[in-house]
């Protein structure tokens, strides 16, 4: 027994070190100095009885024990590891005081999207965001605006909660929860959204107190810009444009000499009735001067503007685009809802890389050779199963299908983007023409607007347009994050096996290793 009494007294410092290391990081002020945890107290007492040990066993007095030269070898064990511990608690004070986030998920979701950190870098002012929560607490949204936070110290956000601070709320003017008020100088704005996209266009608002007009063509029996409730209106695309900082307008072409000149952009849809040779010419003038036109065509019709298109080198093609299809328990299928995954590298539609669905679409092509001084560029095609059919009554009057030599085969355009500075097309100035068709209009329709990323490739190529491609496709998609959420017993456990438990274990087994040794 004597031969392994020092042992003892090196472990009883071990366990005694511990138990008051760990009741140093648990301790809770509320509870009082002397409120041991079970670790903590199991510890202390274990130390204690194994020092005691040591010293009734006969292993000579306090100062021999100091002497030894176990005691020396515990000591330098003891050393070791408090240098340890102290390096580590001053790499967790520096990573605390200059802190970086490195985002290591599969999608990035930790992350602010690129385009709200191109808006958050271009803050000049401070921006107070006040969030009115139920409770006052979501740890999701803290994540999402401590990302902001980090981005940029101009933003500020603090969480509120209505029924603590009723005073604040009606300040604010908040009726409803959870509410955002974002906040510069005396421009405000609220949103009820809470993701990235609402967060991030609110900033975008009050940042840039100017708003610019995006003009929908009517009188032809396009979709409604107001119309949320039918399937083909256009009311969620006008909806998502205003919540991007824009003013949405429509526009009766026969009543107009020209295009308003505060038009950032207009969106012309082809219907069964088609345009007037004037309107024509009124957009044809708009385009020649600068202007920023989406087409949005249809099969078998707008032939007016499919011819306008084609003055500025884009061909639509008389066809309707057919793609194979896989459906569960039926195989492959052919269908007139194209999935386009192929997008080139235009900065309209630079960001996307996610699949959309078109519906009932013509092929929409560069022409060759372009006209002189334009730009003409696909920007989104079909998959390599599609085709263009050209005997389209076959299509519609007996719904078949099939791939002739005549046809075009897959991938298909389906969206072309032409630009070109306006004195290079007979017009005047340094303006830019942009122009961009698709061989679909549906697609924007409140039926698909959020069908696959539909509305991120809409509002990416209207931003584009726009000129405003900070606000192109901040996509409002929750990806599920891989990470683990744990209980406070789960987290508690976590902690003491791997801050006390694991390194308690590593330094006992390697002080019985050295005394092992030392002992032959």
């Amino acid at each position: 027994m004597a031969s392994r009494a020092p042992i003892l007294g090196i472990a009883g410092l071990v366990f005694l070190l511990f138990g008051l290391l760990s009741h140093w990081l648990m301790y809770n002020p509320a509870e009082g100095f002397f409120a041991f945890g079970w670790y903590s107290l199991f510890h202390v007492v274990l130390g204690l009885v194994c020092l005691v040990w040591y010293f009734v066993s006969g292993s000579g007095s306090l100062l021999q024990f100091v002497r030894a030269r176990s005691t020396r070898y515990g000591a330098n064990a003891v050393v070791y590891t408090t240098f340890f511990l102290a390096v580590v608690v001053m790499l967790n004070f520096l990573g605390a005081r200059y802190h970086r986030r490195i985002d290591l998920s599969a999608e990035g979701v930790n992350t602010l999207s690129e385009q709200s950190r191109q808006v958050l870098d271009r803050l000049q002012e401070d921006v107070q965001l006040d969030v009115f929560l139920q409770g006052g607490r979501d740890p999701v949204l803290e994540e999402l605006f401590d990302a902001y936070k980090y981005r940029s110290p101009r933003i500020q956000a603090r969480f509120v909660d209505p029924q603590v601070r009723p005073e604040v709320a009606q300040e604010a003017g908040v009726t409803q929860v959870p509410s955002i008020r974002v906040r510069m100088g005396e421009r405000s704005t609220i949103v009820t959204e809470t993701d990235e996209e609402s967060v991030t266009n609110a900033i975008s608002r009050v940042s840039n107190p100017e708003r610019k007009k995006v003009y929908f063509a009517e009188g032809h029996g396009e979709p409604g810009t107001k119309d949320t409730g039918n399937p083909g209106g256009f009311g969620l695309f006008a909806d998502a444009l205003g919540k991007q900082n824009y003013l949405v307008e429509t526009l009766f072409l026969p009543e107009l000499e020209k295009v308003p000149d505060d038009a950032a952009a207009v969106v012309v849809t082809a219907t069964e009735k088609d345009y007037f040779p004037r309107e024509i010419d009124t957009l044809r003038s708009y385009v020649r001067g600068g202007g920023h036109v989406l087409v949005l065509l249809e099969p078998r019709q707008g032939e007016a503007l499919v011819k306008l298109l084609g003055e500025f080198g884009i061909r639509a093609g008389n066809d309707v685009i057919v793609d194979q299809q896989i459906r569960l328990f039926e195989g492959v299928s052919l269908g007139l809802d194209p999935v386009v995954s192929d997008y080139s590298d235009h900065p309209s539609v630079a960001p996307l890389k996610e699949r959309t669905l078109f519906s009932l679409a013509r092929s929409v092509s560069p022409a060759e050779p372009a006209p002189q001084g334009i730009v003409v560029k696909t920007i989104a095609s079909t998959a390599k199963t599609s085709w263009a059919e050209t005997d389209i009554e076959r299509i519609f009057s007996q719904s078949q299908a099939q791939l002739d030599p005549q046809d075009r085969e897959g991938p298909v355009s389906i969206g072309v983007a032409a630009s070109a500075f306006a004195k290079d097309i007979g017009g005047q100035g340094d303006a830019e023409m942009k122009l961009v068709a698709f061989g679909d209009s549906s697609f924007a329709t409140n039926k698909y607007w959020r069908q696959l990323f539909n509305d991120a490739l809409v509002l990416s190529v209207t931003g584009w347009l726009t000129g405003e491609e900070s606000r192109i496709s901040i996509g409002p998609r929750i990806v599920r994050a891989s990470r683990a959420h744990l209980t406070q017993a789960q987290a508690i456990t976590v902690f003491y096996l791997s801050v006390l438990v694991i390194p308690e274990l590593i330094l006992l087994l390697g002080i019985t290793v050295w005394w092992r040794r030392s002992a032959l």
